[in-house]
């Protein structure tokens, strides 16, 4: 799958000051073959979030690897925004397309909306080599909103080869792992619905 990831350059008023490149994460494309559909029953209403990142993650700079215990901040390679609120969006796009659902609450929501199955991400990690391999490694858990009771927690440890030796490419390679896990949590949230269907209920307290 081909997947496009979104830079804008923005030239430095000082010549002798490298330019900076920002990056953004990208849903999957709308025509993207959703795993779950029913036809004339009510799409799933699913909540997103809260999304979080180790602290290490948790700042603009684009973080490499160059040694087993030694991690690179690229100063003039940054995220567009707060990466645990890119994560947040695309996986709510995401789930959203391969749920085949347009009910979606993203975190924190109104006290009104009504969800069936919430989902939460914890990333410890999120980072690559240049020229080499992305890594993800997420906790995520799935909730039934009626209830508030753990249906589903699991961690997930993936890997993708970066097409090339720029920062773009291992985006475009963190973009992929991103794409992947959220097809195993919609996966997951398919099977739950399938074998335990979900209520909801208006004026849940939302899980902290």
């Amino acid at each position: 799958m081909l997947v496009c990831i979104g830079f804008v350059l923005f030239s430095s008023s000082c010549a002798s000051t490298p330019s900076s490149s920002f990056y953004t994460l990208q849903a999957v494309p709308s025509s993207t073959q959703p795993v779950w559909s029913t036809p004339g029953l009510r799409p799933l209403a699913i909540g997103v979030g809260p999304v979080t990142v180790a602290d290490y993650l948790n700042r603009p700079q684009i973080i490499t690897r160059t040694g087993p215990n030694e991690l690179a901040l690229a100063e003039f390679e940054r995220w567009a925004g707060p990466l645990p609120d890119n994560l947040k969006r695309v996986l709510a796009e995401n789930l959203a397309t391969l749920l085949n659902t347009d009910r979606i609450a993203v975190y924190p929501w109104e006290s009104t909306a009504q969800v069936e199955y919430q989902v939460k991400l914890d990333v410890q990690q999120f980072d690559g080599t240049l020229g080499g391999t992305a890594q993800l490694v997420a906790w995520w858990t799935v909730y039934s909103k009626d209830d508030d009771q753990l249906l589903l927690s699991k961690k997930s440890s993936l890997n993708a080869t970066a097409a090339g030796s720029t920062y773009q490419s291992l985006v475009v390679a963190e973009n992929q792992l991103l794409t992947d896990l959220s097809r195993e949590i919609a996966n997951a949230v398919k099977t739950l619905a399938e074998t335990r269907p979900a209520s909801p209920t208006t004026g849940q307290r939302i899980l902290e």
